[in-house]
């Protein structure tokens, strides 16, 4: 593309010098080139005639060009140096405050701009079995007793708050031992359901930047990467 521009630019040249030596009268007459003007063969190809004035302009006009492309060259390297000296990550997430204090202390010597994040989130944590709450206290007795029959032994009644009255069942891990406790209480004929009870809890993030010029080469978080926790890239 570039030996081609030149050769554009090269032919505009010459065609205005052409025009300026040998400007046509008002009969349009065709003024007889001179015998003297010098050949000049480019890209190997014979038949462009240039005199030293227009091959001085032609030498111009590639000198410029070059200096244009590196021009554009040192600014590209440059800009690349640039956006390469600094790189931002997020580290995270901690859900023990101490483990993530320790790693705080540990590569703050290391990076810059070291920020903490916080967030609440909630999950399961229990599930409930019970008998959902009876009319009164009175109530709720009976059923237990009823319950005690059946060979039923491991249940309280609750005495206050939203479900005063029902009874606990039992809380379960996992999903599958809740079922199974509400079957069995099904089969023996008393009404049993299940609640989810959820756990609110804090996580964390580390912010920090890492100067990849002045940095410590060494430098690395891979050993701080446990189970669930990811360093990921962020904009600086």
């Amino acid at each position: 593309m570039r030996v081609l521009l030149i050769f554009i630019i090269i032919l505009n040249l010459l065609y205005a010098g052409w025009e300026y030596l040998n400007p046509a009268d008002s009969r349009n007459a065709v003024v007889p080139m001179p015998d003297n003007l010098k050949t000049l063969e480019l890209l190997n190809e014979p038949g462009l005639i240039v005199d030293s004035q227009q091959e001085g302009i032609v030498e111009s006009v590639i000198s410029e060009a070059e200096e244009v492309e590196e021009t554009v060259n040192d600014s590209v390297e440059m800009t690349s140096s640039v956006t390469g000296q600094a790189a931002c990550y997020t580290l995270g997430p901690f859900k023990d405050k101490n483990i993530m204090q320790q790693l705080r202390e540990t590569i703050a010597e290391y990076v810059t701009d070291l920020s903490v994040r916080k967030r609440q989130e909630s999950e399961k944590h229990r599930y409930w079995v019970y008998v959902p709450a009876l009319p009164d206290r009175k109530q709720a007795k009976l059923v237990a007793k009823q319950l005690r029959q059946k060979g039923l032994n491991d249940f309280y009644i609750v005495l206050s708050g939203k479900v005063k009255n029902s009874i606990s069942l039992g809380h379960f891990r996992e999903p599958k031992h809740a079922n199974l406790r509400v079957k069995r209480v099904i089969d023996l004929g008393f009404k049993a359901e299940i609640d989810v009870i959820y756990r609110d809890y804090d996580i964390y993030w580390l912010d920090y930047k890492v100067d990849e010029v002045s940095g410590d080469p060494g430098f690395t978080v891979e050993e701080y990467i446990s189970e669930g926790v990811s360093q990921l890239v962020r904009d600086c």
